[in-house]
């Protein structure tokens, strides 16, 4: 993929009501947007509940997965110089990360999906704190 092949944009309003209803989800799942702790618990809450269903019962955690990360990234723009962007890129369009210069994107549900898929535990506290150090060391 190359430059050309992306293109970023302000969150518009559609957009921004689209995060808001994601984000209102999250606060229902118990989320508390300035804590990585409730984001860590709601992951870890869920992977249990997963894996305590029998594997034929199972939901699609697609839904889950991308609320939790868009928490992630609300809580990343807070607390971090990363700005919520629209991207249109091969794929599709979607939400994600910037940088001010827009010389980087992170979508932020591809962590937790990533994540999820490898059955990681016990990383959002520490995935999240790292990236948010070195992008604000980075972007004073």
């Amino acid at each position: 993929m190359t430059e050309q092949d992306i293109r970023i944009a302000p969150v518009g309003d559609h957009e921004r009501s689209v995060l808001h209803e994601w984000l209102d989800d999250a606060h229902q799942w118990g989320i508390d947007l300035d804590d990585l702790a409730s984001l860590e618990r709601a992951y870890e809450g869920y992977f249990d509940k997963v894996l305590a269903t029998d594997p034929d019962d199972r939901e699609d955690p697609t839904a889950v997965c991308t609320m939790i990360g868009l928490a992630l990234g609300e809580h990343l723009v807070r607390h971090s110089a990363l700005e919520w962007r629209v991207v249109t890129d091969p794929e599709g369009t979607d939400l994600a990360l910037s940088t001010p210069a827009e010389d980087a994107i992170l979508y932020p549900a591809d962590p937790v999906m990533d994540a999820w898929s490898g059955q990681q535990r016990g990383w959002l506290q520490a995935w999240a704190t790292e990236l948010i150090r070195g992008v604000n060391e980075v972007h004073r």
